[in-house]
């Protein structure tokens, strides 16, 4: 029929994350100048010659282990481009809709780790772009791979500190 639009359903609503949402394997955007706001974060991002190389504002994080008993998980963030020190993500272990995950490339940085406590990574998680019903996620069945990940954290120089 003429003048007749074919129906498209919304998308879904993209929204923060829940303190219960957040497991190994998890991606998600973390405004990092609001958990330096919140406080209780570390990293283990290197301070080199009065350089912070902690990274800054809002920014990819994949979660690589949860700590119940301390409410707290380890996160590190991730990259587009390859930088010396850095490993890439493999693409078959990548899940989730959301265009530029799904398409991207991307690496973790061995030498930069974060502790987060849950409740901040949820507050600070308000800029995520996937939807609740189809969230970014690396590795998320292979323990494996996210103890590799995550075993960098104990290889590194720099000791953990408030960023």
């Amino acid at each position: 029929m003429l003048g007749v639009r074919p129906h498209n359903p919304p998308p879904s609503p993209m929204v923060a994350v829940s303190t219960q949402e957040v497991s190994p394997g998890l991606v998600v955007y973390i405004d990092t100048n609001e958990l330096r706001r919140l406080g209780g974060s570390e990293t283990n991002a290197d301070v080199y010659q009065g350089h912070d190389r902690a990274v800054v504002g809002p920014h990819q994080f994949l979660v690589v282990s949860v700590d119940q008993a301390t409410q707290t998980c380890l996160a590190v963030p991730l990259f587009s481009n390859h930088a010396p020190g850095s490993r890439p993500l493999a693409r078959a272990k990548m899940a989730g809709a959301y265009p530029e995950w799904a398409n991207g490339y991307y690496h973790y940085s061995q030498w930069q780790h974060w502790r987060i406590p849950l409740s901040a990574f949820a507050a600070a998680s308000t800029g995520e772009l996937s939807a609740i019903t189809d969230r970014c996620r690396y590795a998320a069945n292979d323990p494996r791979e996210l103890g590799f990940i995550a075993s960098w954290a104990a290889r590194n120089r720099a000791p953990f500190r408030a960023p």
